[in-house]
């Protein structure tokens, strides 16, 4: 069961994604050098429908000149567990998602090993909360959160960033960010959708600091997480 003060947070939650009043706020001392793009094409779920599983199987991401880059795909409709593959269908991560109290998701690279811990990605996370922290096989910790950043014009705009937890660095050091607006969402989807697409700007030093694959692997898991937030409170509207 969910206790009242979860659904007050999940309410929170979903609608700090959607409206763009509220964000987590999070410093850094360097600024962030935009290198490469990659978009991410998936229309997510929109506010107002039944509480059910997103229909696309398949999440395509791609480079700046259209080729494909890597595709997430999930084997069943009612599974958030999905495989990364390259543009080669090499698959490259798995991720086995959970949802719920202390249930949080596994991602694990894929190739040979004698030690599957190895290759393990542990998540943490309140299983309320928009924010979520990977712990990489070697230690470090990364996090994707919520951040409200003012544009030309002095519009605020809600950005998804991933940052490398660091205690040497106040905040962290951002490694990349995931741009929705109306120029870089997804097709199909709109301001108030959940788990929409867009592009995925990787810093300029990203590759010396996480694999490509797994900045769009854990990308695609915070989407994820944003539409079983969604499909939550649609269920509590009931």
């Amino acid at each position: 069961m969910i206790s009242k003060k979860e659904k007050e947070e999940l309410k929170a939650s979903a609608a700090s994604i959607t409206s763009g009043t509220t964000a987590v706020s999070t410093a850094e001392n360097s600024p962030f050098i935009a290198g490469k793009s990659l978009f991410i094409n998936t229309r997510g779920i929109p506010l107002l429908r039944l509480p059910l599983p997103p229909s696309e199987l398949e999440i395509d991401v791609s480079s700046a000149d259209g080729s494909l880059a890597f595709r997430s795909i999930r084997e069943k409709r009612c599974s958030g567990s999905c495989v990364l593959s390259d543009a080669s269908q090499n698959n490259l991560i798995s991720t086995t998602y959970f949802w719920g109290p202390s249930r949080d998701p596994v991602l694990q690279l894929l190739g040979p090993t004698t030690d599957p811990n190895a290759n393990t990605i542990k998540t943490i996370s309140k299983w309320t909360s928009c924010s979520h922290k990977f712990v990489m096989p070697d230690g470090r910790v990364f996090e994707w959160a919520y951040k409200r950043e003012r544009q030309a014009g002095g519009k605020k705009m809600k950005v998804l960033m991933l940052y490398r937890r660091d205690d040497s660095i106040e905040g962290g050091k951002s490694v990349a960010r995931l741009v929705r607006n109306e120029d870089t969402r997804t097709p199909g989807s709109s301001k108030s959708s959940a788990g929409n697409g867009g592009e995925l700007v990787l810093s300029e030093n990203a590759a010396e600091v996480m694999d490509e694959a797994i900045i769009v692997a854990t990308c695609i898991l915070m989407l994820k997480k944003e539409i079983d937030r969604m499909r939550t409170v649609q269920a509590m509207m009931l």
